[in-house]
């Protein structure tokens, strides 16, 4: 994108803000501005007409959403680059414009709007600029997200529907443990040495993922393994 000039079009309603933006890009080497519309429809007409590589848009835009428009931009106009520079600062818009396709978003509160070319120069190699609030924002969602597979297996694994791993004198040894039954105990019980009886329990850990007997224990009554004995 950088062996020729880039197209960069701008949505955005209030019109000291259009002198800004129109007075920091117009002039900058490498960088076309090819327009500044105040609304999605006449966004969208240009759009028809022209080729875009990086759409800038406000999401406030009067009876029509900026979500929206960056929904039609990425799937029917296929722009490739869309970042929101917005006065909405809440998650769920944040994460509604991401999910829609847009790769960058700034809060205006939290910017200066003079550093506009500095935004565009940043997509143009390959960045997403994105303000601290929007940046706390994704990181939460993506650890919750993450805690939340992690929860899902946690609790796959405890479930009764999951095939037992241990074999049947590892169950069996597991069940004696349960019963809180000494390795010599268990060694007697099942006239095995206790050196066996210490093989198969490292075993029975190593294949359940535990570290004791008592987690042992209750992730095998979890996961349905002791249920029948």
């Amino acid at each position: 994108m950088n062996t020729r000039e880039t197209t960069v079009l701008i949505v955005e309603p209030d019109l000291d803000t259009q002198r800004v933006y129109r007075q920091r890009l117009i002039h900058d080497p490498g960088i076309r501005l090819i327009g500044i519309c105040s609304s999605m429809e006449s966004a969208t007409s240009l759009l028809l007409q022209t080729r875009c590589d990086i759409l800038l848009t406000e999401l406030n835009l009067g009876q029509r959403d900026g979500l929206e428009l960056i929904h039609q931009a990425h799937t029917e106009y296929h722009i490739p680059n869309i970042a929101v520079i917005s006065n909405r600062s809440s998650p769920k818009d944040i994460l509604a414009a991401i999910e829609n396709g847009a790769i960058g978003y700034i809060v205006k509160t939290e910017t200066n709007l003079q550093s506009i070319a500095d935004y565009v120069r940043s997509i143009i190699v390959g960045g997403s600029p994105i303000s601290p609030i929007a940046g706390r924002v994704i990181v939460k969602t993506l650890q919750n997200r993450i805690e939340n597979e992690q929860v899902s297996e946690i609790q796959g694994m405890h479930s009764s529907s999951v095939p037992n791993p241990l074999s049947p004198r590892e169950t069996e040894v597991l069940h004696l443990l349960g019963r809180g039954m000494s390795f010599a105990d268990i060694s007697k019980v099942l006239g095995i040495s206790t050196h066996t009886v210490t093989a198969h329990i490292k075993k029975i850990y190593r294949k359940l993922k535990v570290h004791s007997r008592g987690e042992a224990v209750y992730l095998a009554s979890q996961m349905g393994i002791l249920s029948d004995r």
